[in-house]
């Protein structure tokens, strides 16, 4: 603990926010959401703030290293279905990058990994980025989600045009055909 007001003289004064908008503030800072090229900054096992379980944190950056994102992988926890969910990102991070498996975070730190990133919306709080999925680097990947339904939607319609293409009439017994 310390005492502020003796470090605070007399003739100053606290400063207000004199009406700045502090979400407006911290959302020229957001990244748009969809797929973005970073690396993992920094991994480290943490403790929940509970106490009774455990996360793998990972500060993600972008790789002009002009923005920071945040991450918190469940290993730990009295959830089954958010530890599930963690050893499945945590299995998705290791093939990004070319792993057999994860053993200790440190496999982690400088790493270059995308993340497909979204804004979430925190009530009283500003806006802020989230990771949704990691993947390999690549530059054939879709930017954003839009383009990749797009991409799934030629890929289906391309199928469909070659199962259609590989028909036959021929291939239909003629007590089979119904006109």
């Amino acid at each position: 603990m310390g005492n502020i007001s003796s470090l605070i003289g007399d003739n100053q004064q606290y400063i207000q926010p004199g009406g700045m908008d502090y979400n407006a503030a911290m959302n020229k800072n957001l990244l748009p959401a969809g797929w973005m090229d970073g690396y993992i900054e920094l991994a480290e096992i943490r403790d929940t703030k509970s106490d009774t379980g455990q996360y793998i944190y990972i500060a993600w950056r972008t790789l002009d290293g002009q923005h920071l994102v945040h991450d918190h992988i469940n290993i730990k926890n009295t959830n089954s279905m958010a530890v599930n969910i963690g050893l499945r990102t945590l299995g998705t991070i290791a093939h990004a990058l070319g792993l057999e498996s994860i053993d200790d975070t440190e496999q982690l730190n400088g790493r270059e990994i995308a993340a497909r990133l979204a804004i979430e919306e925190a009530g009283e709080w500003p806006a802020r980025n989230v990771i949704k999925a990691y993947a390999k680097i690549s530059t054939a990947r879709p930017k954003r989600a839009s383009d990749l339904d797009k991409i799934r939607h030629q890929i289906r319609g391309d199928e469909n045009r070659n199962q259609q293409a590989n028909f036959r009439q021929d291939d239909i017994p003629a007590d089979q055909i119904p006109f």
